[in-house]
């Protein structure tokens, strides 16, 4: 038997049970329908042994209004914002309007960060220089918006999301559009002086080309000086559960004790072994990618068994 189920993203009894944490700092979920864990809970019932770290790939890419909370329940009710761009390293503030992080780094990172401010979430401020910015911040994987350097194109295209996205975010409400901080800072609920001088002090930094507060590289600091201001509320987007089944080189299912349980293989989002705590999105595709291999791999040793 080789089981394949897609992991547990869609059940939230579980999600709560195994990583409470991660349910904190999340607005949307993304997981297949399927993703219930009937896998996974199958085969601990005939005596598997499950990774002992539970975690979830998260994008930091879902919007939602002012007024909604961060957690499951609005998850559940499946009324946010795809965020696309949310992963630009643009300057970020928290409920105080304040900077807290190095926005440069993994998708998760800030998400995890979140965790310990108010409201668990963050808010993404960029200005009408986005589209050049986006280019010169040199990002990877689905993150990038602009071709790259051997001319594929990225998932999705910035005149794709500033065409199509965009305007129907301002208009759902999941991303605000003002003329000065002040009244971005009042249609984000910020305190207006707080960001105010929070923004100039970003932007001091990305003109000297130093961040000397939290070290992020000098390409992808971007004053922000050039009305329209855009700000969003951000939190995460669950794609996938990443924990599951411990597995040997065969895709065969270990017990607690270690030993293969003859005839249970696992392979894709329900076996486990593979990731840590986190997704490494600077490595595209892994994901899928050992998904597909995995799953080849198993069929040729059963082919042969």
């Amino acid at each position: 038997m080789v089981v394949a189920t897609g992991g547990y993203a869609q059940n939230y009894q579980m999600l709560e049970a195994l990583q409470p944490w991660n349910l904190r700092v999340i607005g949307r979920n993304g997981g297949l329908p399927g993703a219930r864990g009937d896998g996974i809970r199958a085969c601990l019932w005939a005596g598997a042994a499950m990774d002992e770290t539970h975690s979830t790939m998260l994008f930091d890419r879902c919007a939602l209004r002012i007024d909604q909370p961060t957690g499951a329940e609005t998850a559940k009710k499946g009324d946010s914002g795809f965020f696309w761009i949310g992963s630009q390293p643009w300057l970020k503030v928290n409920a105080d309007g304040k900077r807290f992080f190095n926005e440069s780094g993994t998708y998760e990172n800030i998400l995890h960060a979140d965790e310990y401010q108010k409201g668990h979430c963050h808010y993404t401020l960029f200005d009408a220089n986005w589209p050049e910015q986006t280019k010169q911040f040199k990002m990877h994987g689905c993150s990038r918006v602009h071709p790259f350097e051997n001319g594929a194109d990225p998932n999705i295209l910035w005149s794709v999301f500033a065409e199509k996205m965009l305007p129907g975010l301002i208009e759902k409400g999941f991303v605000v559009k003002a003329d000065t901080i002040e009244e971005l800072a009042r249609k984000l609920g910020l305190p207006e002086k707080t960001l105010k001088a929070t923004v100039e002090r970003y932007n001091t930094l990305a003109q000297n080309g130093k961040d000397e507060d939290y070290g992020k590289e000098p390409h992808r600091l971007a004053a922000l000086t050039k009305a329209p201001f855009y700000g969003a509320k951000n939190t995460g987007y669950i794609l996938c559960t990443m924990d599951g089944i411990r597995i040997d080189t065969t895709m065969n299912a270990i017990d607690t004790d270690g030993n293969p349980i003859p005839g249970l293989y696992v392979i894709g989002n329900d076996s486990g072994g593979f990731f840590a705590n986190t997704y490494p999105n600077l490595a595209t595709g892994v994901a899928c990618g050992r998904t597909v291999t995995f799953g080849r791999l198993v069929g040729k040793h059963l082919a042969k068994a």
